[in-house]
């Protein structure tokens, strides 16, 4: 083999290796900039122990609202993972429908991109308090008046602490199912299933 052989398969190699720990990176950890691929095509293999780092990093709640006091009831403690996105309304308000009146403690969470920078981030988290508001007001009455969380990070991590800080009973979560962004979306319920300790519901996506 040519000299040029070996180093057109070096590239394809260090390529291969980059783009697919990018693109293992950009689901798992929920960082969606697709600046990331180009960063993982530059550094290769190198680009490995950056994606593990960022991928451990920790949850972070930036905004609180509605905090009801703790100990209200014996009924069942749910937290639903609300993202704007039909499934994710569908699943909240077949809570609504289904346990209206045994909910003693709702818990609301949407979880902002963690690669957000600079005015980036006060634009999202203004975004994602205003989303999570009209949830809230939305809510049927038989509803107790929910906590609302703005999560920076992974949001498989951001559901599992929150689930964990407020000792809930069952978790819900939409599940998407159509289109790339969906998939990258959907693999979020799909690691839920796995990683939650606690009782789990998915929103079926809308047959098409």
């Amino acid at each position: 083999m040519t000299a040029w052989w070996w180093v057109l398969l070096v590239v394809v190699v260090w390529l291969t290796v980059g783009l697919l720990t990018a693109a293992w990176f950009v689901i798992r950890a929920g960082h969606r900039h697709r600046l990331w691929y180009v960063v993982g095509g530059l550094l290769g293999p190198l680009f490995i122990p950056i994606a593990i780092e960022r991928g451990r990093a920790n949850a972070t709640v930036v905004d609180v609202a509605n905090r009801p006091p703790t100990g209200q009831g014996t009924g069942l403690r749910v937290a639903v993972g609300v993202d704007g996105s039909p499934e994710s309304d569908r699943a909240l308000r077949a809570i609504a429908r289904a346990l209206g009146g045994t909910v003693s403690e709702l818990v609301l969470v949407t979880v902002t991109n963690p690669d957000r920078v600079g005015l980036d981030v006060g634009a999202e988290q203004r975004a994602a308090r205003r989303m999570l508001d009209e949830r809230a007001e939305a809510l049927p009455g038989e509803l107790p008046p929910p906590t609302t969380e703005v999560v920076r990070g992974h949001p498989v991590d951001a559901l599992l602490a929150a689930a964990e800080a407020h000792d809930v009973d069952l978790l819900v979560v939409g599940r998407h199912g159509h289109g790339m962004q969906n998939r990258l979306l959907g693999s979020v319920a799909e690691e839920l299933s796995r990683r939650s300790p606690r009782a789990l519901l998915l929103g079926s996506p809308r047959s098409r």
